[in-house]
């Protein structure tokens, strides 16, 4: 069971299964688990970070099988399954390294690093989208399998710290280096997405750190979601994607800054001496 202390707050059922859908919708269009939604909102709502990362790696792992399946109908897998092995392999390092960090990370930490990535991986999408090169133009080719291997590990160590399941981080590595199309790599990201999920899903079970009850309120929005997203994937323009995502990625992170930085200030207060 768990402790009251850890387990306190909740979201309500309608925001709940809005956050399905969203993430759904994200999962199936450019291969976000959901953590990057589900994981912050739920340490806003007052759940802990360990039990809101447990929850957020139940969602991913569900969520991305699901959209994996849905690309494998759309597109097939066109890089092949040897990337995949090396970019799991690397994930799965990662996320053992990443549950380590986490044990150390305050919530007011977790949404200050959470915020710090996110704005990074919107300014990246926007520059790509609009096609400005402010980071340098995109290097066309095939990624080696040392690649494949590097981004799986930051992926798999996000992962562990965030409750993501980190396979978007290597889309955008493999889109942003290699000029490998998003719509190519979905389903090597989706898979990971489950791996990474999973590998830190187990640990987290046994602790009894997964609010399985959110999770039914979420998933069938999320699954409607996950089918359209994946639909649009193949018709919608990829920079137009990246646009769009990366100012609502640049939006979100800069609110998880300031409540990070509120939940501080608000410790700091409390903390000091009264005169």
């Amino acid at each position: 069971m768990i402790d009251s202390s850890e387990n306190r707050g909740h979201l309500p059922r309608l925001r709940a299964a809005g956050l399905g859908l969203l993430a759904g919708l994200l999962n199936g269009l450019i291969a976000l688990g959901g953590g990057v939604l589900i994981t912050p909102l739920l340490v806003v709502a007052g759940v802990s970070p360990q039990v809101a990362v447990g929850t957020s790696l139940a969602a991913v792992t569900m969520l991305s099988s699901v959209g994996f399946a849905a690309h494998l109908l759309f597109g097939g897998i066109t890089l092949g399954f040897i990337p995949i092995l090396a970019a799991v392999a690397g994930g799965t390092a990662g996320s053992v390294l990443g549950s380590k960090i986490l044990a150390r990370l305050t919530p007011h930490w977790m949404l200050m690093l959470f915020a710090l990535v996110q704005v990074l991986v919107a300014i990246r999408l926007v520059d790509q989208g609009l096609g400005t090169a402010l980071f340098g133009e995109v290097v066309t080719g095939g990624a080696p399998i040392w690649a494949y291997m590097g981004l799986g590990f930051f992926a798999g160590t996000l992962s562990g710290i965030f409750g993501v399941g980190g396979g978007a981080l290597v889309l955008l590595g493999l889109a942003a280096f290699y000029g490998v199309p998003v719509v190519e790599g979905l389903a090597i990201a989706l898979a990971l997405n489950v791996t990474n999920a999973l590998a830190g899903l187990v640990h987290h079970a046994r602790q009894g750190r997964v609010l399985w009850h959110e999770l039914k309120v979420l998933m069938p929005t999320a699954v409607v979601g996950i089918g359209a997203g994946a639909a649009l994937a193949h018709e919608l323009p990829v920079d137009t994607m990246r646009v769009v995502f990366g100012g609502f990625f640049l939006f979100m992170g800069i609110m998880l800054a300031r409540k990070g930085w509120a939940i501080a200030r608000k410790r700091r207060d409390d903390e000091a001496p009264v005169t």
